[in-house]
Parts: C-alpha cells; sequence; structure tokens
C-alpha cells in the first residue's frame, strides 16, 4: 500500500537539546485511483487508461461526491468520457452527486468549452436523463439557458427537454435566458414553448372530438332502445290490424300493365342541381347550413351535465349511469362548444336560400347611381380642391 513518510525530531529528557535522538514514522494512506481523477482533469488518455487498470474497482468519489465521469465531463474531455463509458462497470452515465448533479449537467457549463455540445450528443446517445433535476430543481435545460449555450439549448428542446419546468424558485429556462440577458435563446424558448402549448391543446381537442362521438353514438343507442321499448308497449296495449296496400294497388290498369316498376310508374321528386351557369334568369339555389357530418336530430343538452370542481378539472355526469366521468383540461366554454355545439349560436348569420346577381348590378365605388348626376364626389372635389386650389 503506497505511503508518505514524516519524520520529526524528537528529544529525549535526558538529551541534548535539538539533538535527533529518534525517527518516527507516521503512516498516511493515499487514495488508490485518486491518479484516476487527475488523468481525468487533465484529459491525458492514456494516463486515465493506466490509472483504470491500477485502481481499486468499484471507483471511489472525490470530496465533493463527484466520480470521474462528473470531472471528464466537467472540463469537456470527449475522449476520456468515452473511455469511462466504454470500459463498462466504471462510470455511470445517471449518476449523481450529493447535491444531485449527474453529469449532465456539468457539462453544461463554461469549463467544457468548446466540447460542450459535443459531450452532451455523446451523453445523451448514452441514454442519460433529459429532464432529471438537481436538489434546486435546475434541469439541464435550464442550465444551458443560463449559461448561454445555444446550440445545447436546442439539442435538448430537441430531445424532448421540459421547457416549463421549473426550479424551486419557480423560474423556468426562459426566465433564467431572460435573466441573464441572452436574447436569442429567450426567443428560441418562448417560440418552442408556444409549440408546445398549441400541440398540448391539440391533442386535447382531439380527445373531446373522440368522447362527443363516443356520447353520440352511446345517446343515438339510448334513445333507439327507448322508442322500441315504447313501441312494444304500443302494440301491446292497442293492437291494430291493417292490411298493407302495396303501392301500385292504386294504379290504373293501363299503367299496371305498362311497367312493372314503382319507380317508373310513381316516379319521385327530381333533385333540382345547382346550375354553375352565370345566367341571371334562371338564379342557382344555394344553402348554407351545418355539416352534414353532425346528426340534426340528436341533442345531449339534456343528457349530460357538467360541472367544475374545486381542482379545477371539470366533469361530465351522464344520464343514463349517473357516474362522474373526467374531461380533457380545457377551458369550460371549450367544452361546452365541444361537447354541446347547438347550445350556441353561429358567429355567422346567413339566409338559407340565397340568388346570384350580377356585378353590373353592384354600384361602383366613385360613381353616382343616378346616370345624368354629376361625375365628381365628395373626395374626388375635395382632392382637387387641396391639390390645385382655384382651378375650377
Amino acid at each position: 500500500m503506497p505511503c508518505c513518510i514524516s519524520v520529526a525530531l524528537n528529544t529525549r529528557r535526558g538529551g541534548v537539546a535539538g539533538k535527533p535522538c529518534s525517527v518516527v514514522r507516521q503512516p498516511r494512506e493515499v487514495a488508490r485511483d485518486s491518479d484516476v481523477f487527475y488523468a481525468a482533469t487533465c484529459g491525458s488518455l492514456e494516463w486515465l487508461s493506466l490509472s483504470l487498470k491500477r485502481a481499486q474497482k468499484p471507483l471511489h468519489t472525490d470530496k465533493h461526491g463527484l466520480s470521474v465521469l462528473h470531472i471528464a465531463a466537467l472540463y469537456g474531455h470527449l475522449e476520456c468520457m468515452k473511455l469511462l463509458l466504454d470500459a463498462g462497470d466504471v462510470a455511470d452515465v445517471n449518476a449523481g452527486c450529493p447535491h444531485g448533479r449527474r453529469p449532465i449537467h456539468m457539462v453544461l457549463t463554461a469549463q467544457s468549452r468548446p466540447n460542450t455540445r459535443a459531450c452532451l450528443t455523446y451523453l445523451l446517445d448514452h441514454e442519460a436523463q433529459t429532464n432529471v433535476r438537481t436538489d434546486e430543481g435546475l434541469s439541464p435545460l435550464h442550465l444551458a439557458a443560463a449559461e448561454g449555450l445555444r446550440d445545447c439549448t436546442e439539442t435538448l428542446v430537441r430531445n424532448k427537454a421540459d421547457t416549463h419546468a421549473r426550479d424551486k424558485r419557480g423560474h423556468t429556462p426562459l426566465d433564467l435566458a431572460r435573466i441573464w440577458g441572452h436574447r436569442s435563446i429567450a426567443r428560441y424558448l418562448k417560440d418552442a414553448m408556444w409549440k408546445k402549448d398549441k400541440e398540448q391543446e391539440m391533442l386535447k381537442h382531439k380527445q373531446l372530438h373522440h368522447l362527443r362521438q363516443d356520447l353520440l353514438t352511446m345517446t343515438e343507442s339510448r334513445e333507439k332502445m327507448v322508442r322500441l321499448t315504447v313501441k312494444k308497449q304500443t302494440k301491446r296495449q292497442h293492437p291494430i290490424n291493417v292490411k298493407q296496400t302495396p303501392r301500385h294497388a292504386f294504379c290504373q290498369p293501363a299503367e299496371r300493365e305498362s311497367t312493372d316498376d314503382p319507380r317508373k310508374c310513381h316516379p319521385g321528386k327530381q333533385t333540382e342541381i345547382s346550375s354553375i351557369s352565370p345566367i341571371l334568369s334562371k338564379p342557382p339555389p344555394g344553402s348554407i347550413g351545418r355539416s352534414r357530418g353532425v346528426p340534426s336530430g340528436t341533442n345531449m343538452r339534456h343528457r349530460l351535465r357538467l360541472d367544475c370542481w374545486k381542482d379545477g378539472r371539470s366533469r361530465y355526469t351522464a344520464s343514463w349511469d349517473g357516474a362522474e366521468h373526467s374531461l380533457p383540461d380545457l377551458p369550460l366554454n371549450d367544452l361546452l362548444k365541444g361537447l354541446l355545439p347547438f347550445a350556441f349560436p353561429s358567429r355567422i348569420e346567413s339566409p338559407l336560400d340565397f340568388q346570384s346577381s350580377s356585378v353590373l348590378d353592384v354600384p361602383r365605388l366613385g360613381r353616382t347611381l343616378k346616370p345624368d348626376g354629376s361625375p365628381w364626389t365628395e373626395v374626388a372635389m375635395h382632392l382637387t380642391e387641396e391639390f390645385q386650389p382655384g382651378h375650377y
């Protein structure tokens, strides 16, 4: 075991003062793997490889609780990090210190430049946690935004880092970028947060749409069952024996012999097809209504009840089961419009039928309606008086 020898000068009680009488050896142990930390700090690959062979496994931490991988990541020594992670059980990519710092936190400092992004990408490729927090609640994105590392910030956001994460002081990465004056990073994080919010909102609206379709299906099935039950009860109470008369029974004999197809004998009303011809004598009929995909006969207004609880979440209660069900985390007005669209009138009010008109019949701007009137308008006269005073 390596040790260092300290020599102390002692005097006996009966001897000459200052004369060395005995040598006392006080052994002091030195950590076996101290060379590993020195090699990781210097970035010497050969020294680190030789020290790993001689060091005692598993490797211990230093006095601050940092591992060898922490030190290599702190100074941005990419080759040393590759050697440590390729060695197997020597280093853990997600090992933490007593303060909760991981190697991915250590690499996002000014001391790791210019290999900061390369080291970060290497750690992420080896399954380093993107949203891991320290004891102060700082994520890797917090540190990248505070240090002004634009490329590292973009790399973390692309690897699904939480842009809305808050530390113990309530600061987001956007707040830290603004505090430290990194304007480009602040604009990038603000745009990323907006996109994330829109994705979440679209997902919630899609869930609400699927929920409404399921509720419509259940409501229609319930109404169908009720109608069938009422019909059966009515038949039991009032039996009716009416002989069904075929459609051809009231036709003339000549018509009956001429054709056997009821559609030819009794033609239905032909649907008039909209004409796209610009003929003013016969304008095409048009209609503006709701989408055909929404069944107009199904209304869930009296079958659903929406409530907002103390925790801010909304729930609905269906009339057929009486149980409470959760809803997507959306504003109550959006939930009402999504589930009960018939309860809200349309913002665009237009007649159901309209007729086309010629553009020649529309009065032009800057022209009087009367053919024998003056061609000058008030605006034209005003401009003429301003630019050419006294000309007219």
